[in-house]
């Protein structure tokens, strides 16, 4: 019988990091004759090759293939889907590990949902993950922008779907190379599934100066990969809002979001290099009208780029990075439902009121590089917001709760001083992307956007992070925190048979 998944795990001198994702492979609940794993060395010198060899020895389920270094994940992936026996095939990097019943799972909602790719919670360790994709579970959906919010290969996809329409990994060293692999993919879905209830995959940065991903780009190769997947989307996609909505999302992160920080640090030479780079681009692929799907921040950043103005764009980006959130918070439980108020400003940006206009006041070196169009920012703050998550400290998982924000700028005729009055309330059966929580501690944690301008951080009490620790199971599962409570609570706690303090009426983070 040929097996329900081939797992898929490109490997190169990955020394010791490879033990936990061996172990978490075979520990795998899919019995092992549903399921294949595949290793494919590429070249490793460390003494992962033998190593990979007895492993196969010891399991019929393993395979090894062994091929000379190709320097670059795409080949040795390749190989892989060439090997693979399966329905469905799942890429597994060799320094990540996955939940016991990863595979099982998510086969069965392939198969429950007649998806061709599934996409399982990744939980970031050192890496950042987008809350927003894993906010809820969509089942059998179409492709729609959202998916783009990850676009790593860490992922179910029917095999027979790849096959078809020869969806294969570029191989050499080659930059985003997941991208084409996954958005080709995307394209020919006829269905896809997000799992947003639990974490499937544990996504690791063990060493950043061996990861790729972290290592300088060479600007003109780099978008020229860029390139190449705008060309993928327009041979895919006819021009309208869906195609726009697309193009924006690399404009967005790959282009724009090369000036921020680092772009800041880097010295004149390389800035002027890549800056000269990725202005050409933006100019051959993108009119103005892209502005329209950006945040207001990431707007002024564009109209500089357009200009090709290096030092404003290198005083944006150290604005940006020094805005740090306020934040003032009440937390109650209420039965087995969490009830957060809190009170949030950004300190850095600052608001001008002109009438019914409110105009951002830009720091002193960037005001003669914006023009008054620029600066106007009164339809931008009404999208401020602040999202609420809770955050493991067992295994870093992170889930989105749900919020409702009222902007409120203050009564100065002259002056907006934006502050964000927002309510959360979550039971404890739903906070976790709509299932329950998993027992353990999590820090409640919160992201302060005010016109695009945006910073995150710990909701604190005395000092001190708010962790939440979930327990129990069935009647008696609930919410626990650390402090004292009033005997009122505690009457309440006894009468409700919770196991566990609440928290401080009127918990305040400073």
């Amino acid at each position: 019988m040929a097996p329900h998944v081939s797992v898929i795990v490109p490997v190169f001198d990955p020394g010791e990091t490879i033990d936990e994702c061996i172990a978490s492979l075979l520990g795998q609940t899919m019995p092992a004759g549903r399921l294949e794993l595949i290793f494919v060395d590429d070249g490793s010198t460390d003494g992962t090759a033998e190593r990979l060899d007895a492993l196969a020895a010891a399991h019929a389920h393993v395979r090894v293939e062994h091929i000379p270094n190709s320097g670059w994940p795409g080949r040795p992936r390749n190989i892989g889907m060439d090997m693979a026996r399966g329905e469905f095939v799942y890429f597994v990097d060799n320094d990540d590990w996955l939940e016991p019943d990863a595979v099982e799972r998510l086969h069965a909602a392939a198969v429950e949902d007649a998806a061709d790719i599934v996409v399982g919670k990744v939980v970031g360790h050192g890496k950042k993950v987008p809350r927003e994709l894993f906010r809820e579970s969509v089942r059998g959906s179409a492709f729609t922008p959202r998916l783009l919010a990850l676009l790593t290969p860490h992922k179910l996809f029917r095999r027979a779907t790849l096959e078809a329409h020869d969806i294969r990994f570029p191989e050499g060293r080659r930059r985003l190379e997941d991208h084409l692999f996954v958005v080709h993919a995307y394209f020919h879905a006829r269905a896809v599934s997000v799992l947003a209830d639990r974490p499937y995959y544990h996504w690791v940065l063990r060493d950043r100066a061996r990861n790729a991903s972290y290592r300088p780009i060479e600007p003109e190769g780099y978008f020229a990969n860029v390139r190449e997947v705008l060309d993928l989307v327009e041979a895919h996609t006819e021009p309208g809002p869906f195609r726009d909505a697309l193009l924006a999302h690399w404009y967005r992160g790959k282009m724009l979001g090369r000036l921020t920080g680092g772009f800041a640090r880097r010295d004149a030479a390389p800035a002027e290099r890549l800056l000269a780079t990725l202005r050409a681009l933006a100019l051959e692929r993108y009119d103005e009208g892209v502005d329209e799907r950006l945040a207001y921040n990431l707007r002024v950043r564009s109209a500089l780029l357009r200009r090709g103005e290096a030092e404003p764009l290198r005083a944006l980006a150290r604005f940006e990075g020094a805005a740090r959130a306020r934040l003032r918070a009440r937390v109650r439980f209420e039965g087995d439902e969490l009830a957060l108020r809190l009170t949030a400003s950004l300190g850095g940006p600052e608001f001008a009121r002109d009438g019914e206009r409110v105009a951002w006041v830009p720091p002193a070196e960037l005001r003669e590089a914006l023009a008054g169009a620029d600066l106007d920012a009164t339809e931008a703050l009404r999208s401020s917001s602040v999202q609420v998550y809770l955050h493991s400290l067992r295994d870093g998982s992170e889930y989105l709760l749900p919020a409702t924000t009222a902007l409120d700028l203050g009564a100065d005729p002259g002056v907006a001083r934006p502050v964000l009055r927002t309510r959360v309330r979550t039971s404890f059966a739903t906070a976790a992307g709509g299932a329950p929580l998993t027992a353990g501690e999590w820090e409640l944690r919160a992201v302060v956007t005010v016109a695009g301008f945006s910073h995150a951080r710990s909701v604190r009490r005395n000092g001190a992070p708010v962790v939440l620790t979930a327990s129990g199971r069935g009647a008696a599962a609930g919410w626990t925190a650390a402090g004292r409570t009033s005997q009122l609570l505690r009457r309440i706690r006894a009468r409700r048979g919770l196991r566990s303090l609440l928290p401080v009426a009127g918990a305040t983070a400073r």
